[in-house]
């Protein structure tokens, strides 16, 4: 598991978990309603749109079945049969005229001989009776034509679509015959209407349906044009109509506005919002039970866990009163930490000694570091004091002293006088640094025995101590040498940074790390050792920190002398050095601080770096 997943809270794991759980089920429950019921009610507009167009179509119908009605009270009519056959004149006059063309509702009226030879007609043009010679042709189709104006039996009829100069018109036939239907026939009256915009519009008013029609393409493939599709706002339907030759003439077109579609969606829409609504509830109600019953008993005992961990005292309890599984964890968790309480108690009573033994023995290791360069700086002082004691000045100047002493021997006493004090005055320098070192070394010395002394019974009290002051003072604990052979760097960014530590106690790890790499460089027989002294800024589990790194380019070490560094007498010095205390001091010391200590080598001969992981001082940086 990522460190990110590890981090986020059990509460917050539950409820995402509860958030994606309700956002699966809103998703399902949408899923459904889309492929299930929005299909439904698409359904439901197509029955519309087929209602709407069957009404447009039926009544179409209806008018023609209405003038087929009316030419079927002409045909059989003796007045009519009697003016067609001649006899009748006056008929024209009282019956063929403009108002009863107007009071029948039609657009066109022709009468036919049984000849099939015109004998009158006249169609309404904008409610004005216009002679039907105007009209031009009535059918272009001869075929037509012969079906309208002529009939073979009494009982024939023609009705239906047809196309005339003027436009596309509903159109009706009968044979001409007496008042009791007998024959022989004596032609055929004709009536017509034509499908204008008036005549559309007032469909529209009778169906409540969007009626428009058009003239079908000659040849045109019927199953594309007749069907249903759907535009944003409207369902279009589509139906052919045929003329009276049985011939493709029109298509009728409908357009149902999409409400059915949009009572779905709204319902949908309402059902997804009701969903959702039920799952937020439901979802903060699990919450909410979850929370009180299981969460928040959790979150304490999280809390007392941790409270433990930060204080160290084990000797709390949390007396957590519950009967279930949980309140069996709490109870459980005391009885633990109360037993490692008291085996602490007992492994601290029984390591005091031990302890206080180890103690000693680190502190006369750290003594016997700084008493070293003490002892080296006290050598060289001593030689160097000897060297001038041999110096033979009173004797060269009692020879100067001397009259009878020749110039020129008087000028090479004076000469070495000079260069005896010249010399004296080089080894007084000298001792004076000797002097400074071993007054350094001294006041580590009791530094260490002051602070064993005061806190011999006290917890090392931890201070903000920058970086560049406990290295730059550790690091005079490497021998001087006259010629240098190992060069020590310390970085430019040292006092930059800041640690929180007991600084006695650092500045003696830091002497005995360095004090450590000057050893391996030297036991390695390098020419030109170098120890570098590092320090940068770190996050540790989420805790600013500061790492110190000491590198060399000494002895090294395998991969199997690792674990063993920091093991108490473990050493890899030669025979007869006093060693073993040191790095194991170390990595206690550093432990009570809070930090950590490491080392790492790429192998034998080629160097090692020890890597001090210690808490950072307010940031880490002054």
């Amino acid at each position: 598991m990522s460190n990110r997943q590890a981090s986020i809270p059990l509460q917050s794991k539950v409820l995402l978990t509860l958030v994606l759980l309700i956002a699966a089920f809103v998703i399902v429950s949408y899923t459904i309603l889309q492929s299930v019921i929005a299909p439904a009610f698409d359904e439901l507009e197509i029955d519309a749109a087929k209602s709407d167009l069957h009404r447009a179509e039926a009544a179409l119908r209806n008018d023609i079945e209405n003038i087929e009605a009316i030419t079927a009270d002409w045909g059989p009519w003796d007045d009519m049969y009697s003016y067609v056959t001649g006899t009748n004149p006056g008929f024209e006059k009282s019956n063929l005229n403009r108002p009863t063309l107007a009071n029948l509702d039609l657009d066109l009226l022709v009468v036919y001989s049984a000849e099939s030879h015109f004998l009158w007609g006249q169609f309404m043009e904008g409610g004005v009776g216009v002679p039907i010679e105007t009209l031009q042709a009535l059918i272009p189709d001869e075929t037509a034509l012969a079906a309208l104006s002529s009939h073979d039996e009494g009982s024939d009829r023609t009705a239906g679509f047809v196309q005339s100069t003027r436009g596309p018109m509903m159109i009706s036939s009968r044979a001409v015959l007496r008042s009791d239907e007998s024959g022989p026939i004596a032609g055929a009256v004709v009536m017509g209407q034509f499908l204008n915009d008036e005549h559309l519009a007032r469909y529209r008013e009778r169906t409540d349906v969007d009626i428009s029609l058009g003239l079908a393409d000659a040849g045109a493939d019927i199953a594309l044009l007749e069907g249903f599709e759907f535009s944003t706002a409207t369902v279009n339907g589509a139906k052919i109509l045929f003329d009276i030759n049985n011939q493709p003439f029109l298509v009728l077109r409908t357009q149902t506005p999409r409400s059915i579609s949009y009572l779905g969606s709204q319902t949908i829409n309402a059902a997804m919002l009701f969903i959702i609504v039920a799952g937020a509830m439901v979802c903060g109600f699990i919450w909410f039970t979850l929370r009180y019953t299981i969460l928040r008993p959790i979150e304490k005992l999280s809390m007392y866990i941790d409270e433990i961990r930060s204080s160290g005292d084990l000797s709390r309890q949390l007396s957590m009163q519950r009967g279930d599984e949980i309140g069996v964890l709490g109870r459980q968790f005391d009885n633990m930490t109360a037993e490692v309480h008291n085996a602490r108690q007992a492994l601290l009573d029984q390591s005091f000694k031990a302890g206080k033994a180890d103690t000693a023995a680190e502190v006369m290791h750290n003594i016997r570091n700084a008493m070293t360069p003490m002892i080296n700086g006290l050598d060289r002082l001593r030689k160097s004091l000897r060297v001038t004691g041999n110096l033979r000045i009173a004797e060269s100047t009692k020879q100067i002293a001397d009259p009878n002493c020749p110039p020129e021997r008087k000028q090479k006493f004076l000469e070495y006088i000079v260069a005896s004090f010249e010399h004296i005055e080089i080894a007084a320098n000298d001792s004076i640094a000797d002097l400074d070192l071993v007054t350094s070394q001294a006041k580590q010395v009791a530094g260490i025995l002051t602070d064993q002394e005061k806190f011999a019974n006290v917890a090392p009290v931890a201070e903000n101590v920058t970086v560049d002051d406990v290295l730059g003072e550790a690091a005079n604990i490497i021998p001087r040498e006259n010629p240098k052979t190992v060069e020590l760097t310390l970085a430019s960014n040292l006092n930059q940074l800041r640690v929180r530590a007991h600084r006695i106690g650092l500045l003696q790890v830091m002497g005995n790390l360095i004090l450590n790499a000057y050893e391996s460089i030297k036991r390695s027989g390098t020419p030109h050792g170098k120890i570098l002294l590092l320090a940068s800024n770190e996050m540790v589990d989420d805790k600013p920190m500061v790492r110190v790194t000491v590198r060399d380019n000494g002895s090294g070490f395998n991969d199997d002398t690792e674990p063993m560094i920091f093991r108490r007498g473990f050493t890899s010095k030669s025979e007869g050095e006093f060693t073993g205390l040191g790095l194991h001091w170390c990595a206690n010391a550093v432990a009570s601080m809070g930090g950590k200590i490491s080392a790492e080598s790429d192998g034998e001969g080629r160097g090692a770096e020890f890597h001090v992981l210690l808490p950072a001082a307010q940031g880490g940086r002054r």
